[in-house]
């Protein structure tokens, strides 16, 4: 018995670093290489006109690190900005594939805008998450 005890004493302390060593190898193994957490998306909902509505989830890829802490800084004014550019769209237009190009292009240079910079130092993209006309 007493050997079964330095057994114990000397292998929980050892297998207790083997674990320490094995889980953050673990959780690395699982990791796709993109670094942080994609950003959550900005969803939207706004009238189309007296019978439809539109809702719609936006995710904007900031360029630096620097613009992702504009975005979050201008979030009020750029939800804001982004509501009236939607709120004044013609459903035709929004249900081709052009005109959710124009309202990309247009996101991107309004948001640009608002926390001054350019598609270099800024916003890189702009893309839908989810996009639904009823």
């Amino acid at each position: 018995m007493q050997i079964q005890g330095v057994l114990f004493r000397f292998l929980a302390p050892v297998l207790a670093l083997l674990g320490f060593m094995i889980f953050p190898l673990a959780a690395v193994a699982g990791d796709h290489g993109g670094g942080s957490a994609a950003p959550a998306p900005l969803v939207f909902t706004v009238n189309l006109g007296e019978r439809s509505y539109l809702q719609m989830g936006v995710i904007l890829e900031a360029a630096t690190p620097e613009a992702a802490h504009e975005l979050e800084v201008y979030r009020p004014r750029i939800q804001h900005e982004i509501i009236m550019l939607l709120s004044d769209r013609n459903e035709a237009a929004l249900r081709t594939l052009e005109g959710k190009h124009a309202l990309i292009d247009e996101i991107l240079e309004t948001v640009n805008h608002v926390i001054h910079a350019d598609e270099k130092t800024g916003i890189k993209e702009v893309l839908i998450s989810s996009f639904v006309i009823q």
